[in-house]
């Protein structure tokens, strides 16, 4: 035992970290945890009227030879972590696509990590295997993708447009599975679609350089004569079309491009049609926004971030597609080690083992019903008009472009203040909390109104 402290003894270790099944330190264990729960709640979210970041400077992480104790640990997480963490939880920052999760997923969260089952098949997480089943058919049904509609949850919105891609390779040619890729296909986004895409090129081995960023207009919505325009020079040169997304939400202005006219377009040239709505897909809760979803029946795929505008803590994405088949026939993976008569996700998706996220959005949908999400949403949105008009009423700002979602666009219109200098300052004054993008070649402000407090 020379290699540990003096004092160490392996059982009072061991019932420092784990709980004893003769549960005889039970009471010390749940101590611990309340201890979380008055750090969570007094020092995270108790915290709106505080600055948006308290500590800039830079964090050591220290890794010493022998264990601190807890209670020292969770006092340097006070007072040296989280000063130094945005500060989501105060109502003025608006910045990206951040929202403060609703309590009931931070809860859930805690008690994904304590069960700690793993996804990767119905052996080993067999009631979880069955919510997320049933949920991505319930939201493939929201959308309108039809009967057969399926789908999986993912680590984020970025894998879900990378598998989409790789479901889209695999369908247009089947035979890269095992051969690898031709080098004539090609696929076509917005130039204001998410990053994503690229990484997705490089990923399925087609190469960023075709993927094809179609012109938009002055909101970032696809121009559809330009997309068209776009598939026939590329088919005029030997090569391709297989993919064609429509973004709902983009990053910047959260623009939506015309979806039904997008995917009629993606038929036409016998190309998969994807669905980017990894903001904006919360916009289906409410009917002032339903009509922008018009067309997501011509969807192969979809992707969907309840981790953005729903509120759920992250990580909380998913990809769904119009037929599971899509899933088995594009990932066409096996687990010999599990049995193949179950549903198993691991087949389905890029990743083996997940989290149950699938009972965090369960729970989060059963507190608040649909009724709830559908005024969080259009809070938000009325939220966002209050702002519109504090822009539109001001003598030194103006709009980039007309919102479409809760995103809201803006500049200085003080030649002798940029956006840039006007953004400090209000971070400074503690005022707002807002990003600043490059669009059209400039550098604006962008807010993202999703606080339900904001104001």
């Amino acid at each position: 035992m020379s290699d540990f402290p003096p004092d160490f003894l392996p059982q009072n270790f061991l019932d420092s970290h784990f709980l004893n099944p003769d549960r005889s330190n039970i009471e010390e264990i749940r101590r611990l945890g309340y201890t979380f729960v008055d750090l969570i709640v007094d020092s995270v979210l108790d915290t709106q009227n505080q600055a948006f970041v308290q500590d800039a400077s830079s964090f050591k992480i220290d890794i010493p030879e022998h264990g601190d104790k807890l209670s020292n640990l969770l006092a340097e997480v006070r007072s040296q972590i989280l000063p130094r963490t945005v500060n989501f939880q105060n109502p003025r920052y608006m910045g990206h696509m951040d929202s403060v999760p609703t309590v009931i997923t931070i809860w859930a969260d805690a008690l994904v990590s304590a069960i700690n089952n793993n996804m990767l098949s119905y052996e080993l997480s067999p009631v979880f295997t069955q919510i997320e089943a049933q949920l991505m058919q319930w939201f493939g049904n929201l959308f309108g993708m039809g009967t057969d509609c399926f789908g999986t949850l993912t680590a984020g919105g970025s894998l879900a447009n990378i598998s989409a891609l790789l479901l889209a390779r695999n369908w247009k040619q089947p035979p890269s599975k095992r051969l690898g890729v031709s080098n004539n296909l090609v696929a076509f986004v917005s130039e204001a679609a998410h990053t994503s895409f690229e990484k997705a090129m490089n990923v399925i081995g087609v190469g960023k350089e075709n993927l094809v960023r179609v012109l938009t207009n002055h909101r970032g919505e696809i121009i559809l004569e330009e997309l068209e325009s776009a598939i026939e020079k590329t088919i005029r040169e030997g090569k391709q079309p297989f993919f064609v997304a429509a973004i709902a939400g983009t990053t910047v202005t959260g623009a939506v491009d015309a979806i039904q006219a997008v995917g009629k377009i993606a038929k036409r040239y016998d190309c998969w049609f994807h669905i980017d709505a990894a903001y904006g897909g919360a916009g289906i809760f409410t009917p002032k926004l339903q009509s922008l979803f018009q067309g997501c029946e011509l969807a192969d795929s979809m992707t969907f971030n309840p981790q953005k505008w729903l509120w759920v803590a992250r990580t909380c994405a998913m990809l769904l597609v119009k037929d599971k088949q899509y899933l088995i026939d594009g990932f066409d993976g096996e687990l010999p080690y599990m049995d193949d008569r179950a549903l198993n996700f691991g087949n389905l998706n890029l990743q083996g083992t997940r989290r149950t996220d699938s009972l965090k959005l369960w729970m989060a949908l059963k507190v608040m019903g649909v009724s709830g999400c559908r005024y969080l949403v259009e809070r938000s949105l009325d939220l966002s008009e209050n702002l519109q008009q504090w822009v539109d009423d001001s003598t030194d700002l103006e709009l980039v472009c007309k919102p479409t979602l809760n995103i809201v666009c803006l500049k200085s219109s003080d030649l002798k203040l940029s956006s840039m200098a006007l953004r400090q300052q209000w971070i400074d004054e503690g005022k707002l909390w807002l990003s600043l993008p490059l669009w059209k070649g400039e550098r604006i402000l962008k807010a993202v109104v999703l606080h339900p407090y904001a104001g």
